[in-house]
C-alpha cells in the first residue's frame, strides 16, 4: 500500500515519520569512520557534521542553536535563579505523535469454542486500555560556527596555528600568556616557519598576531559564547585561563584539550564546569608530532611529521535534554571540531575511539610518569637513572604498578589484545631502550621545578593512582611519586620567594641540579619554556 492508498490524517503521519527517521539517521551515524595510516593501529577518522556562519541584526555574530535554553544555573548558583539568555530561540521541529494500534492478526481456532467464549474474548480486548501513545523528537541540524580560539603558544599551539592557517578563510583567534609572542611576532615575519630534523626549511605561514590574556582581565568583544577553543599550554594556565573564560563559555562550546597527559578534563569539570547542564563539548587530542625550537627564535620550528589523534567524548546526562538528544547534539560539536582539524593537511588528524585512542596515548604516559618523576625526584640526567642500581628498582616497581592498573581499566575489558600488548616482556624492553636513547638529556620537568612551576605530575603518576582507586587496587608508587615531585616543587618555590639557597654549595660529586645552591640559570638544563 502507498501513501496515497491512505486516508489524508495517516498520510500525513507517515510523512512525519518518514522525515523524523531520516532525520534522526542522518544525525547518530555516528560510526562513518575510515581507516587511517597503519593497519595495525586501527586508526579511524570520523566524519564531520556541517557547519556555516550566519550574521545577525541585534548585535551578536552567531545564529544561537535551535536547541536551548537551559534552565540549570550557572557557575554553582542558587536553584531559584536562571541565566538569562535572549538570543535563543525556540526549536522548529515537529512533535510527531505515534498512536497505538491492536493487532488485527486473524486468530485461529477450534470448533469446541463456543460463541460466547469469542464475545467473551472481544470483550477484554475492547476492554484493555491502550498504552500512551510515544513521542519522537526530531533531533535538529545545528549552525556551527568554524571560528578556532587557541589558548596558548607552546610548540603544539604554534604547529596548530601554522596548520590551520592553511585553510582558506579560516577565522583564527590566538590567545597567549606572554607579551613576548606579541613582540616577536613583528620581529620575525608575522609567520611560523617550520623546518625539519636538519634544520631545512619546509614551510612558512602567515598567523594573526597573538592576543595577551590579562591574568586579572580578558577582553574577548561582543561575542556571546565562544564556539571552538583549542587548548595547548601548561596545566596551571589552562585551568586559570578557562576560569576566566567561563562567562563565554556553555554547551555550544567546544574545548579541545591538546595535553601530554590525562585527567584535565576531570579537573575542568570539577574546578570550572560544576553545571553538568552548562558543560562544554571535550575532544581530547594526543600529538605524534616532534616539535621543537629552533635556535632563539619564537616563531620557527622544527618538525618531525606524526599524527594528531583525536577522540570526541560522549556528553554526561542533561537534565534540559533527555539522554539521545544530548549525546546526538553534542556528537555534531565535536564532529565538527574533528572536522575542522582534519582538514589541515599538515596537521594529519584522525579520530579514534576511546580504546584505540589510549592504546596510542598510555605508553608515552607510563613513559614519562616513570622518567620524568625519577629525574624530579633525584634531580638528574636520564643516563644517571639508567646507571643507578637503586632508581632502577624504584623504576621497576613503578612500572609493574602502573601496568597492573592499565590491566584492569574497564576500557580494555572487551579487548583483551590489548592488555596483552601492555604486558608482553618488549613493552618492558622498548621502555629501557627508549631510556637508554635519551642519553645525557635532562627532564623539562627539572627546568619547571627550578623556575618553581609546577610539573604535569597529576596527568601521569596522579591519573595513574585516581584509576587504581576506580578498580579497586592499591597505587601506593605512584601516590608516593606525586609527593616527592610536589615536595621538590615546593622546596624549590620556597627557595625562590626567599631568594636565597636553603642548602650549601654542593658537593663535587652531587649531581642535583635542582637546588640548594645551585645558579639562577644552566643553559644545560633550563630550557625555554613556551605557554
Amino acid at each position: 500500500m502507498t501513501d496515497l492508498d491512505l486516508p489524508p490524517s495517516e498520510r500525513q503521519t507517515s510523512r512525519f515519520q518518514t522525515r523524523a527517521n531520516s532525520m534522526t539517521a542522518a544525525t547518530w551515524n555516528r560510526d562513518n569512520l575510515f581507516v587511517g595510516r597503519g593497519a595495525t593501529k586501527h586508526l579511524y577518522a570520523v566524519a564531520a557534521s556541517t557547519s556555516g556562519l550566519s550574521s545577525r541584526n541585534d548585535g551578536f555574530r552567531f545564529d544561537p542553536p535551535i536547541y536551548y535554553p537551559p534552565s540549570s544555573s550557572a557557575q554553582g548558583a542558587s536553584e531559584n535563579t536562571s541565566p538569562g539568555y535572549p538570543f535563543y530561540r525556540p526549536p522548529p521541529t515537529y512533535r510527531l505523535t505515534v498512536p497505538y494500534f491492536p493487532s488485527r492478526e486473524p486468530v485461529v481456532q477450534s470448533a469446541s469454542h463456543s460463541a460466547e467464549a469469542e464475545a467473551e474474548a472481544e470483550a477484554e480486548v475492547e476492554a484493555e486500555p491502550a498504552p500512551e501513545s510515544e513521542t519522537v523528537e526530531p533531533v535538529p541540524i545545528i549552525k556551527l560556527s568554524d571560528k578556532i580560539h587557541i589558548v596558548g603558544f607552546d610548540t603544539h599551539a604554534k604547529f596548530i596555528a601554522h596548520g590551520l592557517a592553511a585553510i582558506p578563510k579560516l577565522p583564527l583567534r590566538i590567545l597567549t600568556h606572554h607579551p613576548i609572542s606579541m613582540t616577536k611576532w613583528g620581529q620575525e615575519g608575522r609567520a611560523i616557519d617550520i623546518l625539519d630534523r636538519q634544520g631545512y626549511p619546509v614551510s612558512s605561514r602567515e598567523i594573526p598576531c597573538p592576543e595577551l590574556i590579562h591574568k586579572y582581565r580578558i577582553r574577548l568583544g561582543r561575542s556571546p559564547t565562544l564556539d571552538n577553543i583549542i587548548i595547548s599550554t601548561a596545566s596551571g594556565a589552562a585551568l586559570l585561563t578557562l576560569s576566566k573564560l567561563r562567562p563565554y563559555i556553555d554547551r555550544r562550546t567546544t574545548l579541545c584539550l591538546v595535553q601530554p597527559g590525562l585527567g584535565l578534563m576531570e579537573l575542568l569539570n570539577e574546578r570550572v564546569f560544576d553545571v553538568p547542564a552548562l558543560r562544554p563539548n571535550y575532544v581530547l587530542c594526543h600529538s605524534e608530532h616532534k616539535l621543537s625550537r629552533h635556535s632563539s627564535f619564537t616563531y620557527s620550528l622544527r618538525h618531525v611529521p606524526g599524527q594528531l589523534l583525536l577522540h570526541a567524548v560522549p556528553r554526561d546526562e542533561d537534565e534540559d535534554l533527555d539522554w539521545k538528544t544530548a549525546q546526538a547534539l553534542g556528537n555534531q560539536h565535536t564532529q565538527h571540531m574533528i572536522h575542522l582539524l582534519s582538514t589541515a593537511d599538515d596537521l594529519n588528524a584522525v579520530g579514534l575511539p576511546w580504546h584505540l585512542f589510549l592504546l596510542q596515548k598510555l605508553p608515552d604516559m607510563i613513559y614519562q610518569s616513570l622518567v620524568d618523576t625519577i629525574s624530579v625526584i633525584l634531580g638528574c640526567r636520564f643516563d644517571q637513572i639508567r646507571d643507578n642500581f637503586y632508581a632502577m628498582s624504584l623504576w621497576k616497581k613503578m612500572l609493574t604498578e602502573t601496568l597492573q592498573i592499565v590491566s584492569l581499566l574497564p576500557e580494555f575489558r572487551d579487548h583483551p589484545w590489548i592488555i596483552e600488548q601492555f604486558n608482553r616482556p618488549s613493552f618492558r624492553r622498548k621502555l629501557r631502550v627508549r631510556l637508554e636513547r635519551s642519553g645525557s638529556e635532562y627532564s623539562r620537568w627539572i627546568s619547571m621545578v627550578r623556575k618553581g612551576q609546577v610539573p604535569p605530575v597529576d596527568f601521569f603518576n596522579g591519573y595513574f593512582a585516581r584509576r587504581a582507586r576506580d578498580v579497586g587496587i592499591d597505587a601506593a608508587q605512584n601516590n608516593l611519586a606525586v609527593y616527592l615531585v610536589k615536595a621538590r616543587q615546593t622546596g624549590r618555590h620556597r627557595e625562590l620567594q626567599l631568594g636565597l639557597p636553603l642548602g650549601l654549595q654542593p658537593y663535587m660529586q652531587d649531581v642535583d641540579r635542582i637546588g640548594g645552591g645551585q645558579g639562577e640559570h644552566d643553559p644545560e638544563v633550563d630550557v625555554e619554556l613556551d605557554s
